[in-house]
């Protein structure tokens, strides 16, 4: 039974647009303030603009738009840390107080989450992963990469701007050209947690760095066969992903090839990927898992 003043109290609001950022987004007919709040990144070159669709479709599934936020990296070619630090952490801030208020407004009496999900696409996923796992980790329930370059890109050679530099190769092993990715990863020879605080396991080779009492974070990634952005693909692969019970359905082109890293198979490209119904089903899905 759900009563207005339960744990996942629903507040009914009709079935109607209203205009957010400029958009105009469908209401679901019942909004759960018990939810987590989003926190969604762009990559290279992007803009906030790709998350319309699944700004729409989360909001369709009871999400309280003021608990969702698309942030614009300005440059959008902007370093990662500086990304991270720049953008992320004042807007993860600002995500969580506005939640708070939106709930208080509405009458919700259960509480109210004081961490975010975080879903983050192509490279976004490295300033994400950094702001997660070296800045605020305390404040990060869920993060999710979509075709993310988190160990980098060997297709950004051809760029010159720093975040692409950082990018290039992939998987590097020079922290002094490629410091981003080794302090995110380690190398070969000297492998890091590439999921610190993750509830899932590592590899053997690698030190953990487990999650406490007040750091817990389920990482998933996501990624394209063939992706024309992320070369190799496997570079969107992190160790350590998962550790949580997610209930995917078996429609879904989507397989776990290792835990918390699915892999899909349906004919996709990079930057349209966002708009697809199959990936905002999925990302739903891992957003649901409890932990």
């Amino acid at each position: 039974m759900t009563t207005t003043l339960g744990k996942s109290c629903l507040a009914a609001v009709g079935a109607v647009l209203i205009l957010v950022h400029g958009w105009d987004v469908p209401l679901s007919a019942t909004v759960d303030y018990g939810r987590t709040p989003v926190l969604l990144v762009h990559g290279h070159g992007m803009s906030s603009g790709t998350w319309r669709p699944m700004i729409r479709y989360l909001v369709s599934l009871g999400y309280p738009i003021e608990y969702l936020h698309a942030v614009d990296i300005m440059p959008n070619t902007m370093a990662n840390v500086e990304a991270a630090t720049k953008v992320l952490e004042p807007a993860a801030t600002l995500l969580l107080e506005r939640a708070k208020a939106a709930a208080r407004n509405a009458g919700y009496q259960g509480g109210v989450s004081q961490r975010v999900d975080i879903v983050a696409h192509s490279m976004g996923a490295v300033s994400s992963r950094w702001y997660a796992a070296k800045l605020h980790p305390e404040l990060v329930r869920t993060w999710i990469s979509i075709a993310g370059s988190n160990h980098g890109t060997d297709v950004l050679c051809g760029y010159h701007d720093e975040a692409a530099r950082e990018m290039c190769p992939a998987f590097a092993a020079d922290s002094t050209t490629n410091p981003v990715q080794v302090s995110l990863n380690g190398t070969a020879a000297a492998p890091l947690d590439e999921t610190p605080y993750g509830l899932g396991a590592d590899r053997d080779v690698v030190a953990p760095v487990p999650p406490d009492e007040a750091r817990r974070i389920l990482y998933f990634t996501i990624r394209l066969e063939s992706d024309e952005w992320i070369k190799p693909e496997r570079s969107a692969i992190l160790d350590g992903a998962g550790g949580a019970a997610v209930r995917v359905s078996s429609v879904l082109p989507a397989v776990e090839t290792r835990p918390g890293n699915f892999l899909l198979r349906a004919p996709m490209r990079h930057d349209p990927l966002l708009e697809h119904p199959d990936l905002m089903r999925l990302v739903a899905s891992l957003l649901a898992g409890s932990h």
